[in-house]
């Protein structure tokens, strides 16, 4: 078998095991805002009403959230032409009280999963062609590819009808676009840069930070460049600029075509590209940054910046593998720290949950505990192979150059953008928000794979051989968290800790056994969180309903009771009241489900028994 084939079939493998455990479990259960995209908001649902305002030359009614989520519209939105009224017989309404038609539920989220399963699999397999551009090495691509597709953590976000779901494969795409365009300058990755940044931006707004980083990149890429190279200056910073300049218009092209309320309102466009949170301030200093280029272009042939490269070429020497190293200590300390659950981990990490955001418990941290917390989340819900490639990589680059040094500085210089970026607003991530980082630190897994296996004896290892093993430990680490992939967290962290909680995960099973009771259909169930109502077959009440729903009177007492953490949070004074005044003395659930073996990420079912009542 040629290494071609090789290549091939390994891809084709990885591909369908990616689609095997994607398909496991896909319409069974449902996260906390999906509703809002599938059946509920306005009408039938955000991405319904989407192509109704297109259907209707509604152009002002296609911004249907504020993330903006229309990149939703065009993949999962292949489903309306499978059922073009989502919400229509999915439940009855009875005052506050819903009843769900649980095989309908199960046909719509099946119906809008699956085109984002596919795509997301299928844009991956792009990712290997752009990989081994800029790589140069068809096996890190391989291996980069295999790490992204079977990751627990991309494959249960790429069943989840969210921004989010999009956000990281077309973030993804839009760096490997850029990343090839910088080695090989060819213009047709300008063109792919343009349209992975455009509907970047429209699944989620926070893909504005690409703007900043690639002249971030272009710098980078010319300083090496002009020092190893001794390129001329001013040929290389004219296509650069234009590129960079095409990529921004271009992006700007696809988010107006496809969003045409910014045509009504051009404020949608403003926001996009400038409004967020301190970003206007980035935006004035990139525009002065590339004022100033052209200046020096025009007026000096681009000396001036040649006399700073050259009075900072000392740089090239040692800042990548300082950067590396910073970053292989930053995350060894994390690792085992939190590993060992020593004490000042313990210090760090009291009462500050990993769903803090920006709280005060959060905010109160010294910025060097706010740095170090930003980064638990990532690098514990890495599987340990990824994450000791990782490690390997950014270890071994501390202390020598290597063939990708520079992919090395540019995909860190990325982590330093965007976790500075979060540091500055406040924000504790959470695995969501950081979902963007993981195809870059796959790639850097990729890497280390390859560079371990150069090493010594290692070499003559037969990388088909090395391929079988990562595909494996891979399909194991996917086998032991199904079905709750997005809640996946290394087992390398301590029970005792989450990263993640249930989200919704769970509500399924929970129905599964409250609705083979006697008369399930007509129980009545309360949750504390979304996500478990749409598989009952009895009535059910979210929440407090708006506020409406009360437990004062006794005149509606739900017959059961569904408890998660983070409802548990959200309603802790409902739950007082519910523990005092229908669960009196009743410690056990009836009914628990522990997602992955850590106590903290639960789902119990509690009964109400009338003589509990004070």
């Amino acid at each position: 078998m040629t290494k071609r084939m090789q290549l091939t079939f390994f891809l084709l493998v990885a591909f369908l095991v990616y689609l095997s455990f994607g398909l496991y479990h896909l319409a069974k259960f449902e996260t906390a805002d999906e509703r809002y995209w599938m059946y509920e908001d306005p009408e039938n649902g955000r991405i319904h009403s989407y192509w109704n305002a297109i259907g209707d030359a509604r152009w002002k009614d296609t911004y249907i959230n504020d993330k903006p989520g229309v990149s939703l519209a065009y993949v999962s939105g292949i489903a309306l032409l499978f059922k073009d009224k989502p919400a229509e017989n999915l439940f009855s309404r009875d005052a506050l009280q819903r009843k769900y038609n649980p095989q309908e539920v199960d046909r719509v989220h099946f119906l809008f999963r699956l085109p984002l399963l596919i795509f997301n699999g299928l844009l991956c397999l792009s990712f290997f062609w752009l990989i081994g551009k800029f790589s140069e090495n068809r096996w890190i691509a391989l291996w980069s590819t295999i790490f992204i597709l079977l990751s627990p953590i991309l494959l249960g976000i790429s069943q989840i009808v969210n921004p989010d779901s999009l956000l990281w494969s077309f973030s993804a795409g839009a760096i490997f676009s850029f990343l090839s365009y910088l080695k090989v300058r060819e213009k047709k990755f300008i063109f792919l840069t343009a349209i992975f940044l455009g509907f970047s931006l429209l699944s989620k707004y926070s893909a504005i930070i690409f703007i900043p980083f690639f002249l971030v990149a272009i710098l980078v890429e010319m300083f090496f460049s002009h020092v190893e190279k001794k390129t001329s200056i001013s040929s290389e910073v004219g296509s650069m600029l234009k590129a960079y300049l095409a990529v921004i218009a271009g992006a700007v092209v696809v988010f107006s075509i496809f969003l045409p309320a910014v045509f009504v309102h051009p404020t949608y466009l403003y926001q996009a590209f400038v409004a967020l949170d301190g970003f206007r301030y980035v935006i004035m200093a990139i525009g002065g940054c590339v004022v100033m280029l052209l200046f020096d272009l025009i007026l000096f042939k681009s000396r001036v910046l040649g006399w700073f490269f050259e009075k900072l070429k000392f740089l090239i020497k040692f800042a990548p593998k300082l950067i590396s190293a910073l970053f292989f200590l930053l995350f060894a300390f994390v690792i085992f720290s939190w590993m060992a659950d020593v004490k000042y981990s313990e210090v760090i990490m009291r009462y500050v949950p990993f769903d803090m955001e920006r709280g005060l418990a959060f905010q109160e941290r010294t910025f060097p505990v706010r740095a170090i917390l930003e980064f638990v989340p990532l690098l514990f819900s890495l599987t340990p192979l990824t994450l000791f490639f990782a490690l390997f990589i950014l270890g071994k680059s501390s202390i020598s150059k290597l063939a990708h040094s520079k992919e090395i500085l540019i995909i860190l210089l990325f982590l330093v953008a965007f976790y500075s970026a979060v540091l500055l607003q406040g924000l504790l991530v959470t695995i969501r928000y950081s979902i963007v980082m993981y195809p870059m630190m796959l790639v850097l897994a990729g890497i280390g794979l390859w560079e371990l296996f150069s090493w010594g004896k290692l070499q003559m290892i037969s990388k088909a051989w090395v391929t079988l093993g990562v595909l494996a430990i891979s399909v194991a680490s996917l086998y032991l968290v199904r079905p709750f992939y997005f809640n996946y967290t290394s087992s390398l962290l301590p029970k005792s800790r989450i990263i993640a909680d249930a989200w919704g995960y769970g509500g399924f099973e929970a129905a599964e056994f409250l609705n083979e009771l006697p008369n399930a259909q007509d129980l009545l169930i309360w949750t504390d969180y979304n996500g478990y109502c749409p598989f009952l077959k009895g009535r059910c009440i979210i929440g407090k309903s708006n506020g409406k729903f009360k437990f004062k009177n006794d005149d509606v007492i739900p017959d059961y009771f569904i408890k998660t953490r983070r409802g548990t949070i959200m309603y802790r004074d409902m739950w007082d009241t519910i523990n005092a005044r229908y669960l009196y003395e009743k410690k056990d659930p009836v009914w628990e489900l522990v997602i992955n073996g850590r106590a903290k990420n639960y789902v119990k079912v509690y009964k109400y028994v009338p003589g509990n009542v004070q």
